[in-house]
């Protein structure tokens, strides 16, 4: 990297997880990282100072994917944009692609995936990764009988092997269960299936395996019959918060 000022970094990610994760990590890559919450708290952000790359989540309540870009371009702000999100299709990554971003990565972005994108974008600072790819495929979990609570190596990988992160990021994840579990049997759906997007981010972090193959059934089930897919999303939520707080 040059002698020069760090790159300035915008993350946008309404998941609390992620978001801490990609600061962290984008910290200890030599990079001045900025953390918002929203759509409109990146509009905010922008506005305060020049940017040099933006990660902005596509799916976010107020605004994200291409609208949010569309009125980051309106405000002025260049810098050069990065879609993140849980799930990542072809027809997606197309959407994304003409709506401006220069690439997408799918979440969990693991520490070297993430220097490969700086990489990529960012050559005036870092050196081009070679044969590194920027959004490796995650893997598909088996049933929920077969699965652990905790994965930790799965984890491990995802957040560069750093285990203070890793604690730090399932303290965090842990609070956040514990403050959505009394509401998940009532959130209409359309809620529902906005935080489910945003769990399984989290899931994948934190190596939580059980309660991610929990939250991809219940997103299956939620335009058909939903009772027995969120009493399962329960048992995983309660089930999980015991072993984070145990581990």
């Amino acid at each position: 990297m040059t002698k020069h000022r760090p790159p300035r970094i915008l993350v946008a990610d309404d998941d609390p997880v992620s978001m801490q994760f990609l600061v962290t990590a984008l910290g200890e890559l030599g990079c001045a990282a900025t953390g918002v919450a929203s759509g409109k708290a990146a509009l905010a952000a922008c506005a305060q100072t020049t940017l040099d790359l933006l990660l902005l989540d596509r799916r976010m309540p107020d605004l994200g994917g291409a609208t949010l870009l569309r009125e980051l371009r309106r405000s002025g702000c260049s810098a050069p944009a990065i879609a993140t999100s849980a799930e990542l299709d072809a027809p997606t990554r197309a959407q994304l692609a003409a709506a401006g971003y220069v690439d997408a990565a799918t979440k969990p972005i693991g520490v070297e995936q993430l220097a490969a994108l700086l990489g990529s974008h960012l050559p005036q600072w870092f050196k081009p990764q070679r044969n590194s790819t920027a959004d490796a495929p995650t893997g598909t979990f088996t049933s929920a009988a077969q699965s652990a609570l905790l994965e930790d190596d799965a984890a491990l990988a995802s957040v560069g092997g750093d285990r203070q992160t890793l604690q730090a990021l399932r303290g965090l994840f842990s609070q956040e269960l514990e403050t959505m579990s009394p509401r998940i049997a009532t959130l209409p759906a359309d809620e529902l299936g906005e935080w489910l997007h945003r769990l399984r981010a989290s899931c994948r972090y934190c190596g939580t395996t059980r309660l991610l193959e929990a939250a991809e059934r219940l997103e299956c089930e939620l335009k058909r019959s939903r009772g027995a897919a969120r009493d399962e999303l329960l048992t995983a939520v309660s089930a999980t918060v015991a072993a984070l707080q145990d581990g």
